[in-house]
């Protein structure tokens, strides 16, 4: 009602700021809006966090999304929570919504204010006027987002992979937790959005209902109703259809009401995938160690959906504190009709995430990696349109890195033609344009 009204006496867009929490559908929320905008105020050892937001959002829409809010240096009220950041951070952070798909990035706020319970707050100019430690930075900001301009204004983020992210799950977990000290935004981000990122590659984040069908590999965690949006069913026809599915744990294993199946585990997992659910249990204290065919331990936590053994289990149960599960199957690679399905049946670790299962699911769907090597601090973004192609790199935790080009291309921010690898310091961005 309030965008109807504003709609009939303004021209600018319209739009409303939101936080880093998925309780309310912003796919529902945007509908009738005209941009998506997203305030975040994170620090450098979780900056990933709002980056996953970024990768999430500019799928709402289809233009770019507004970055409404975050810090120079800190964010405060009467105090403030936060310690002085490194050099580097605020133009790094300045540059990870561009990048990833926005079009405006702005600063809460441009003056402290001299009064009220925000006195302490960060921003450009402190309250008397006087420029902030991190006015060069601001500055130079500026000047490089000129530089790159027309490249970033005429292409968009392209990525053959999804991460299923509904709301539905969220507000799911905060009232049926399943296992204590399960958390699902932090899961998804940790063993599953980070070890995807770590790999040099861009996941776009997608609620239930948004459409899936231009991606080669699809991640489907902690999506306890595969009833929501007839996601289930879509994706059955995607997969035989040539997809490459990771799906699990916690997925599949409640109805669109939250209640649980009265005659099968899940609602079509089973049936699709030709498995046989044995037993789920929690291991709140680390007792179970699983591990793959060829003996390598498989690292997972928490909670352990079992399965019987058959000739497509990827990886077993090694160790229990009870016979009965030793032995179980905890992972599969199923081939089902055109395309390959990744059963997971517990939370894998972020090193069995990023080097053993993710690998298996790119070479299953003929994606090539290895940009990155092991710098695991880079989040590259590759954009595409009006005939232009590149890459755009920015080191996200203050520390060295090195990224090997596919082509040459001109470094726009420096106009400097670079090719092969190259080093990349703390906090750097590169606009790479082949």
């Amino acid at each position: 009602m309030q965008a109807e009204i504003l709609k009939k006496y303004v021209k600018v867009p319209v739009g409303t700021d939101v936080m880093p929490v998925n309780g309310m559908n912003y796919l529902h929320l945007n509908k009738k809006l005209d941009i998506v905008q997203f305030n975040h105020y994170n620090n450098p050892d979780n900056l990933s966090h709002c980056s996953m937001w970024f990768d999430f959002l500019r799928n709402i829409k289809d233009r770019p999304f507004w970055n409404t809010e975050t810090s120079t240096c800190w964010n405060g009220s009467a105090n403030i929570p936060q310690s002085v950041k490194p050099e580097g951070f605020c133009y790094a952070n300045s540059w990870l919504p561009i990048a990833l798909g926005g079009e405006a990035n702005m600063y809460w706020l441009w003056r402290t204010h001299w009064g009220g319970h925000e006195i302490m707050h960060g921003s450009v100019l402190d309250a008397c006027g006087r420029p902030m430690h991190i006015y060069n930075e601001v500055k130079k900001i500026a000047k490089d987002y000129v530089r790159a301009g027309y490249f970033l204004n005429r292409t968009k983020v392209t990525t053959p992979i999804a991460v299923h992210y509904p709301s539905l799950s969220w507000n799911f977990f905060e009232t049926q937790g399943i296992v204590q000290g399960f958390r699902y935004q932090d899961s998804v981000i940790q063993n599953v959005y980070e070890p995807i990122v770590q790999r040099g590659l861009r996941p776009d984040m997608l609620e239930a209902a948004q459409d899936f069908s231009q991606y080669k590999v699809l991640f489907t965690p902690f999506v306890t109703s595969l009833e929501n949006e007839g996601l289930g069913e879509r994706i059955r026809q995607w997969v035989e259809n040539g997809g490459v599915w990771v799906v699990g744990p916690m997925t599949d294993n409640r109805n669109i009401d939250g209640a649980r199946y009265k005659d099968r585990p899940f609602g079509m997992l089973e049936e699709f995938l030709g498995v046989r659910w044995a037993y789920a249990v929690p291991d709140l204290n680390g007792e179970i160690k699983c591990q793959w065919a060829s003996g390598r331990p498989f690292t997972s936590r928490l909670w352990y959906e079992l399965y019987e053994k058959d000739a497509d289990t990827l990886a077993t149960v090694a160790e229990a504190p009870h016979s009965a599960l030793v032995g179980k199957a905890v992972a599969f690679k199923k081939k089902i009709g055109k395309g390959v399905v990744f059963l997971l049946g517990t939370i894998p670790s972020a090193d069995v995430m990023r080097g053993n299962i993710l690998p298996l699911a790119l070479d299953a769907a003929g994606i090539s990696t290895g940009h990155v090597g092991d710098s695991r601090n880079l989040m590259v973004a590759r954009r595409e349109g009006h005939g232009m192609t590149g890459v755009v790199v920015v080191e996200y935790q203050g520390k060295p890195g090195r990224y090997t080009l596919d082509k040459p291309a001109v470094e726009l921010i420096t106009a400097h033609k670079i090719e092969g690898t190259i080093d990349v310091k703390p906090y750097q961005v590169l606009v790479l344009q082949e």
